[in-house]
């Protein structure tokens, strides 16, 4: 009887560890409207904690017990806070026009980027939050609105993951973010309707806006998944892709190393803090000379009659879903860099073109045995463009390696997020959505004081 009654009271005691110290909504007033948002808090909370970020997909419905990614279970163990946004009533034209809650994904900031934001700030509220540690994840809907804001956000959440969602149809993707970002991609190989045949080129421009390895580190599990890993270059991050063999359209699998997609997407995100050191300036790295890479078959044209390199030009068709290897810039100043190689004498012609409207930014000639850094601008807003490398004539031995292109402008958006209006003695800092506040800041993270970044540790 007495073993009876220990034992009793050990797992009334482990159910009291595990229990949830907060599962409720709360609400927050963005743009004119009222939204709402679960938040899970575990009873062994961290004082400074990290918060993920789950975002349902579409037609989801935000309940206490039910919500997709779910990271409640892991949050018991690791101690961190997860909110589960709810989104509002979407239109989505590439299904038919179906009405359903969801994100509105576009790849530009909007109503529901300004919720994910005012989402921190009612958090941080109630419970201090480790600014260096906030995450995004989502599932389909909410995978595209993940890469949203990768897109957008780059300068407050540490790191992304997705899983069975990327930008299609009308959210065409935008890689225009601050910085590079660590993202993994979790994705079923049986899934056709946010195909599965499209990721790579979703995951290939990735790999190029941050710079890392084009030729992947590769594991495969025989009937669970295989992953690549593409390992951060100079100044990036690493993107991780699982292909999940049996899976379909769906926002969980057992298939990885941690026999779970949500502890394996935490276990990527716990690596990371929002001031790993990173260079801003890299906005396209695609690192083509590396050994193992074929950039023909990366939507590169090669050694066609005079032309030497060309990428950028693919467009939407119903087959692709407006998903296709992409080159894209902001308004902005930029260096093009590159080596020209080859035959003494020769030269180089570099042309960088809009596709819509064919506004060249680029074209000059340079002189083959140079490293070249050609600045140029972009002053339309955000834009597709193709960049073309040409030679005199087709017998021309020449080869281009290093092509790198960097921001010389500073886009930091923390630079121009302060309201000047707003600034008096009394409210010096600022937080990262413009707001002020009093005195000075009570926890890490990064803040604004007479137009400057800050960062507290």
């Amino acid at each position: 009887m007495k073993k009876i009654l220990i034992l009793m009271m050990a797992v009334s005691y482990s159910m009291v560890l595990t229990a949830a110290k907060v599962n409720q909504f709360y609400s927050v007033q963005v743009n004119d409207k009222t939204r709402t948002y679960l938040l899970y808090v575990p009873n062994n909370v961290q004082d400074s904690a990290p918060l993920v970020i789950s975002l349902h997909g579409a037609g989801g419905t935000v309940t206490t017990t039910s919500h997709d990614p779910d990271f409640n279970s892991i949050a018991d163990q690791e101690g961190f806070i997860v909110a589960y946004p709810q989104g509002l009533q979407t239109t989505f034209p590439g299904l038919g026009g179906m009405q359903a809650p969801g994100w509105t994904s576009t790849g530009e900031e909007n109503f529901d980027t300004d919720f994910l934001k005012a989402l921190i700030e009612d958090i941080d509220s109630k419970y201090t939050l480790d600014r260096q540690r906030l995450y995004c994840c989502g599932f389909s809907n909410g995978g595209m609105m993940t890469y949203v804001m990768a897109n957008t956000c780059s300068h407050i959440f540490a790191a992304f993951a997705a899983i069975s969602g990327y930008p299609i149809n009308e959210f065409h993707l935008h890689h225009t973010s601050w910085r590079p970002v660590p993202f993994l991609h979790i994705h079923g190989k049986a899934d056709d309707f946010v195909k599965y045949s499209l990721v790579p080129n979703i995951i290939e421009d990735m790999v190029d806006r941050n710079g890392a390895n084009p030729v992947p580190v590769v594991t495969t599990v025989n009937g669970k998944y295989t992953k690549s890993v593409y390992e951060a270059g100079e100044g990036g991050f690493p993107i991780i892709f699982y292909e999940i063999d049996g899976m379909g359209h769906s926002p969980f699998t057992n298939n990885t190393e941690d026999n779970s997609s949500s502890k394996t997407m935490w276990n990527f995100f716990k690596q990371y803090t929002l001031d790993a050191p990173c260079d801003p300036t890299m906005k396209w790295r695609p690192r083509i000379e590396t050994e193992g890479y074929n950039p023909k078959n990366h939507g590169w044209s090669v050694n066609g009659r005079t032309i030497i390199l060309r990428f950028g030009g693919d467009q939407n068709t119903d087959e692709n879903q407006n998903v296709y290897r992409s080159l894209q810039f902001k308004t902005g100043q930029y260096k093009l860099c590159f080596h020209a190689e080859g035959e003494e004498g020769k030269t180089v012609k570099v042309k960088i073109v809009k596709l819509t409207g064919q506004k060249t930014v680029l074209e000059t000639t340079v002189t083959v045995g140079s490293n070249n850094s050609l600045p140029f601008e972009v002053n339309d807003g955000w834009g597709e463009y193709q960049i073309t490398f040409i030679r005199s004539a087709k017998t021309d031995d020449i080869t281009i390696t290093n092509i790198g292109i960097y921001s010389t402008t500073n886009d930091d958006p923390v630079s121009v997020s302060l309201p000047t209006t707003q600034a008096t003695n009394n409210t010096p800092f600022f937080d990262l959505s413009g707001r002020p506040i009093e005195g000075q800041p009570t926890h890490s993270g990064i803040y604004i004081k007479n137009g400057k970044k800050i960062v507290v540790k």
